[in-house]
């Protein structure tokens, strides 16, 4: 295990030893419980923020080759996607 020595001020270490009091565990518990949540989250966040960046770019090449490929004038746009809609 790391150890790291971290400084709070005065009003947050009492909030902290409180909140560890509360729940029944150390304050140094209760730190590392709550740097595991947020990385956690932070993770997510970051893998969303991939996937939207991901979702973006498709996007972008999507709008690029309809832009292209209709850049000729006369076509027929049913033809570019292959879910096209059930003909009656």
């Amino acid at each position: 295990m790391t150890a790291y020595t971290v400084q709070i001020e005065k009003t947050l270490a009492e909030r902290l030893e409180r909140a560890a009091n509360t729940a029944k565990v150390s304050p140094v518990d209760l730190i590392e419980e709550c740097v595991r949540q947020h990385l956690d989250i932070a993770i997510r966040h970051l893998a969303l923020v991939e996937r939207l960046e991901a979702v973006d770019q498709g996007l972008l090449e999507l709008a690029t080759f309809v832009g292209e490929a209709t850049a000729g004038g006369d076509v027929d746009v049913s033809s570019l996607c292959r879910y096209s809609p059930a003909k009656v």
